[in-house]
């Protein structure tokens, strides 16, 4: 037997140079972690150098503690070593170490030569790696002092985490980024953590008899909390795709179809929501893009329960939802959620049409967003299919109401209605939180909004769409350029909330999406002062609400608005909501007094203005 290597009567450990083969590999593990936290991850190819040179420092940290293993199996310990004394690794655990090393480096090795591999592929090229070198650490066993192979909970950690990137539902790069980097820096962490516990001069674990298990009840709280949080992913994104997979052949548009006159149903879908008091149809129908050319959109129609002639028609326009084909409301099974006054405003006998938005749905290649002569005409196109479409009872008399983005295009769409729509009768419009004025959020952009990642791909997305004169590349950095189209439809209302947490933890890692000024171009500049808030028709009168503790669109935007259209003669009746800001609780305060406006309107009921009243805003 050999000598103990400490001094009798000792609780102090000091250095032990294998803990150099956890430690180092780890710092270099958790620094790869970093750099794809960074714009230098936004680029896939360079985020896969980093991850393969994780990989090659992970094969490193294998091959040191085999040499080790393999050193103290033919020559005992040194003399020179210091620390407790420890078991020999036996040959099972010698093998098992060196078959980590080659299998680590051999997939390295693999990932550096396919650098261009599609994101699925990268993806279970990462959980492999991370599979082998878990399953490695879990065969070659451990042993209550064997610090040559991984302890139970890092091994049992890896495989973890190489199950979930192998089997990841979401397949995008952000999705390779956000979630190689948790699988890094978790890694690398434990490996610092045990290479710590060799060469720093801490007490004993023996002295610490707490120790041992607080640490395995909090690894095991880890590993359990994290394989619940996936199975919750796991089992949304099945229900989700399920769904979206059966509605694709709805949204499809027919093949050699004519166009119709805006508001002609092409067909139609029974639509039916829990604890929804009407009945609904999924609509898709003809519209017209601001320069008269037909465009197909989707939608919604609610009609109260029962028969029903000359019902006035709530025209909504929904708020920011994502560019991908699953986003679009009508495809969203939870939608009532975001329309917490739907059953209020069936309950009053009135007819709801709610537009996708032509080009959402799968439709097109993605909604004209914050375009305002185009997605003014699919909200009041909508209003005409829910007249064509039999059974409803829908008069002429229509009320408009949006939130958010589609504040704006309430806003686009009574503006347009007297000469667009002259067989509907507007009566009044109201607009919740509107994004009125895009120029002037551009310019007050607050920096917690991802430094831009949040909200602007939809906007430069689209906007690069509809005015093909506009340069991108002249906005927006080589970064931002590189996952535009990809940010956009990524960033969908629809995906699971789990998932999103990584999706938003790698995006702040992706530096600036704008290059300078974002009006710094005047071709831009001039595309995004173009689509503010029109004016009002003559006599229509317009609700105005906003949360003063929004931070996405600027009170003093609406502020702005209720100015100038009290300028213009305008009646203007307004809202503000302290401590609130731009989610759900501003809807759920704003809704109940906009329905209540509206019906006091159609009953030509006479409501106050706010005009000349203070303005708990500075502007």
């Amino acid at each position: 037997m050999s000598e103990p290597r400490t001094q009798r009567g000792s609780n102090a450990r000091t250095w032990d140079a294998r803990g150099i083969a956890w430690l180092a590999p780890g710092v270099a593990v958790v620094v790869a972690g970093g750099l794809l936290f960074s714009p230098f991850g936004v680029s896939l190819v360079a985020g896969r150098v980093v991850v393969a040179v994780a990989m090659l420092m992970l094969a490193t940290s294998a091959a040191v503690r085999w040499w080790f293993a393999e050193r103290s199996a033919k020559t005992g310990p040194s003399a020179d070593d210091v620390g407790p004394a420890e078991p020999e690794s036996g040959p099972h655990t010698r093998r098992l170490l060196s078959v980590e090393a080659v299998l680590a480096a051999g997939l390295a090795v693999v990932g550096l030569a396919a650098l261009t591999m599609p994101v699925s592929v990268a993806l279970v090229w990462v959980g492999a790696t991370w599979l082998a070198v878990g399953i490695c650490g879990l065969l070659a066993g451990t042993r209550r002092d064997d610090v040559l192979v991984a302890s139970a909970p890092l091994a049992g950690w890896q495989v973890l985490a190489g199950v979930i990137l192998a089997t990841l539902p979401f397949r995008t790069g952000l999705d390779f980024t956000a979630y190689t980097i948790i699988a890094l820096l978790g890694t690398g962490a434990a490996m610092i953590v045990r290479g710590l516990r060799l060469t720093a001069p801490l007490p004993r674990a023996s002295a610490l008899r707490w120790w041992r298990p607080a640490a395995a009840t909090v690894q095991l709280i880890v590993l359990a909390v994290t394989a619940g949080w996936y199975g919750t992913v796991v089992a949304q994104a099945v229900d989700h795709d399920a769904e979206q997979q059966r509605l694709d052949a709805f949204y499809t548009v027919p093949q050699g179809i004519s166009p119709a006159a805006p508001g002609t149903i092409i067909r139609t879908s029974p639509m039916s929501l829990p604890g929804v008091h009407g009945s609904g149809q999924r609509i898709l129908y003809w519209s017209q893009d601001g320069r008269g050319a037909p465009t197909v959109s989707s939608g919604m129609i609610w009609t109260p329960p029962g028969p029903g002639t000359n019902r006035p028609i709530l025209n909504f326009a929904h708020g920011t939802v994502g560019l991908g084909a699953d986003c679009a409301p009508s495809r969203i099974s939870r939608v009532a959620d975001s329309m917490p006054w739907l059953n209020d405003a069936l309950g009053r006998g009135w007819v709801v049409a709610a537009t996708d938005y032509a080009g959402a749905a799968g439709t097109g290649d993605g909604e004209h967003y914050l375009v305002t002569a185009d997605q003014g005409r699919d909200t009041l196109n909508a209003a005409r299919a829910a007249r064509t479409l039999p059974g409803t009872g829908a008069g002429t008399d229509m009320v408009i109401y949006g939130v958010s983005q589609g504040g704006l295009i309430s806003l686009a769409a009574a503006a347009q209605s007297p000469t667009y729509t002259p067989e509907l009768h507007l009566v009044a419009d109201a607009a919740n939180a509107p994004a009125s004025d895009v120029a002037g959020i551009l310019r007050e952009l607050p920096p917690q909004l991802l430094k831009g990642w949040a909200v602007a791909p939809f906007l430069t997305t689209e906007y690069s769409n509809v005015y093909p004169e506009l340069d991108l590349n002249a906005l927006i950095t080589p970064a931002a350029a590189l996952r535009n189209r990809e940010m956009a439809e990524a960033a969908c209302a629809a995906t699971p909330p789990a998932a999103m947490v990584p999706r938003l933890i790698a995006a702040q890692g992706m530096g600036d999406y704008f290059k300078g000024d974002p009006l710094g171009d005047p071709g831009w500049r001039r595309a995004f002062e173009a689509n503010r808030a029109p004016d009002m028709p003559p006599g229509i009168p317009v609700y105005l609400a906003h949360g003063l503790d929004d931070q996405l669109v600027p009170p003093k935007l609406t502020a702005d608005l209720i100015d100038r259209y009290c300028a213009a003669g305008t009646p203007v009746t307004a809202q503000w909501n302290p401590g609130v800001g731009h989610d759900d609780k501003n809807e759920q305060v704003t809704s109940p007094r906009v329905l209540q406006w509206f019906a006091d309107h159609l009953a030509n009921a006479p409501t106050p203005s706010s005009c000349g009243q203070p303005i708990p805003v500075a502007h």
